[in-house]
């Protein structure tokens, strides 16, 4: 079955957007000094619009790796469809509108970044992320050539991964990357992150794995940071 899952995933990983899964924007905010509280309270409005235009919403801080007073805003669809859809009622919105005259641009906050990206796995939906957690990100960056190596790494990994306490999502960029891979894995609180980490650290299958992958012959590590869902 995960040969199957392997191949499948393949040979959609280079499409931006795909109709499969799961579809995310992802929008890095750094709020300006003192705006903190206020920054995320305008999250919390915007998310109220985004949703009910179709969008789940999760808001974010960083933490180690990332900057103090940085943020993620993440949108979540189940589909591409789903994604349009909602997308589509933006620029009709009396709520967008009213929401941009109480907060212009600029006043809380600014935009760093921005990212669209489909998790590649096909079984994931945007309400599996509505519970609180804490997460850690690697970012990966296939060699030419060796995509499907590394995404093959990748689910081994996985699977070794989440039998110490982790669920590990994978998601290939779309618009405003450029084809890495984000290797997210998600715990409930940061004490059972310490404890996936110790069972990690523990385990002869983890480092017979790691013994058995080249380091840097499939992708390279680019960067990395932990963060935690703050609504």
């Amino acid at each position: 079955m995960r040969f199957l899952k392997l191949i499948f995933l393949c040979s959609v990983i280079n499409f931006s957007l795909s109709t499969y899964a799961e579809v995310v924007e992802v929008f890095e905010w750094k709020a300006n000094p003192g705006k903190n509280a206020e920054l995320v309270q305008a999250f919390i409005e915007a998310s109220q619009i985004h949703e009910s235009e179709g969008a789940k919403v999760g808001i974010e801080r960083f933490d180690v790796g990332g900057v103090q007073g940085a943020y993620k805003y993440i949108l979540r669809w189940d589909s591409l469809e789903d994604w349009g859809s909602s997308k589509g009622k933006i620029n009709s919105s009396p709520e967008w509108a009213e929401f941009s005259q109480k907060y212009p641009d600029g006043s809380l906050g600014q935009m760093t970044a921005s990212l669209a990206g489909v998790n590649l796995d096909t079984t994931v939906r945007a309400s599996d992320f509505d519970n609180p957690f804490v997460y850690s990100v690697n970012v990966w960056e296939a060699n030419p050539g060796k995509t499907q190596e590394l995404v093959q790494n990748f689910l081994r990994a996985e699977q070794i991964i989440e039998s110490t306490g982790a669920r590990v999502e994978i998601y290939s960029e779309g618009v405003g990357g450029n084809g890495k891979f984000h290797y997210v894995l998600i715990y409930d609180d940061w004490q059972d992150m310490a404890k996936s980490y110790a069972n990690l650290r523990d385990s002869t299958e983890w480092a017979t794995f790691q013994a058995s992958t080249v380091e840097g012959n499939a992708g390279k590590l680019v960067s990395s940071h932990s963060g935690q869902v703050i609504n």
